[in-house]
């Protein structure tokens, strides 16, 4: 294996990696409890909203056409090889009573990255340089199930909601890297390719709801199980919400991420096996 700190072009195998979703925005709390019923409104709340995930270390190993690379990159590395990055989630869920029934939800995530290295010269005096362009999208289309929603204190608003989802991840993926080595070899090498697979994923969530102001959600998924060459992938989220105003909500957390995919073999294999982690931070609109 070749460390990856004394690679250049071995920084940027893996970081398509770094945006993967998971849940993102969770249900805004309002001064009347979220799904209490509210005489001549909607009997659906909607939860709209951008989050980012930024990673304070990656680690583990990336393949690219049978060449594998240790990993470990820190903020400096990350934010280095950082070009652009976009990333939304909506939620629908049916309006209830805190401890009547059970209630429906519908999820949409979406997140999107690009990372790019551009003309990194490599070797001391050859002349060569290396491009690289690494793009990664994924889309969960999720339903949701709300089946215990627990009142905790005296207000109504103080409760407990569990939730769990199930559905299928789109994910795309491009690593494409250009190698021109210089004198005395003037050629050039262009490795990498671009993947694209559907895995069924599945997630469960807990809402601490303290009052109409604050709440703490911890939620986790997984997906692939062997499923389009993900073995499996797994996220774990810690998310604080604090309701500013009657409508928006922010949310500041800490998230764990996990994959493990791999394609292909011998000198044709692609895959991915890392671990990343860093805080979340996101804000949400609901109506």
């Amino acid at each position: 294996m070749t460390s990856f700190k004394n690679c250049p072009t071995s920084m940027v195998l893996l970081l398509a990696g770094l945006c993967n979703p998971v849940f993102a925005a969770d249900l805004a709390v309002k001064q009347t409890p979220v799904f209490e019923p509210i005489e001549g409104a909607s009997a659906w709340t909607f939860d709209v909203g951008g989050y980012a995930f930024i990673p304070l270390s990656v680690e583990g190993t990336s393949t690219v056409d049978g060449g594998a690379v240790d990993l470990d990159l820190g903020p400096n590395e990350v934010f280095d090889l950082f070009q652009f990055a976009v990333s939304g989630r909506a939620e629908a869920w049916r309006k209830r009573g805190v401890n009547n029934g059970s209630a429906f939800g519908f999820v949409l995530d979406g997140q999107y990255v690009n990372l790019g290295l551009s003309n990194q010269k490599i070797g001391p005096a050859s002349g060569g340089t290396v491009k690289a362009d690494i793009r990664q999208g994924v889309v969960d289309a999720l339903i949701g199930y709300r089946f215990a929603s627990l009142s905790t204190g005296a207000a109504a608003e103080q409760r407990i909601e569990f939730d769990v989802t199930a559905g299928a991840r789109y994910n795309y993926l491009r690593q494409k890297i250009q190698v021109i080595p210089g004198l005395p070899a003037p050629f050039t090498a262009n490795l990498g390719e671009d993947k694209h697979w559907v895995s069924p994923v599945i997630g469960a969530r807990a809402n601490f709801i303290f009052n109409d102001r604050w709440n703490l959600v911890l939620r986790g998924d997984m997906s692939g199980f062997g499923v389009s060459g993900e073995t499996l992938s797994w996220s774990l989220n810690g998310i604080a919400g604090y309701r500013f105003t009657d409508k928006a909500t922010l949310r500041i957390g800490y998230r764990i991420y996990d994959i493990d995919y791999s394609s292909g073999t011998g000198s044709n294999k692609f895959a991915y096996d890392v671990t990343q982690h860093g805080p979340y931070a996101g804000l949400s609109y609901r109506f």
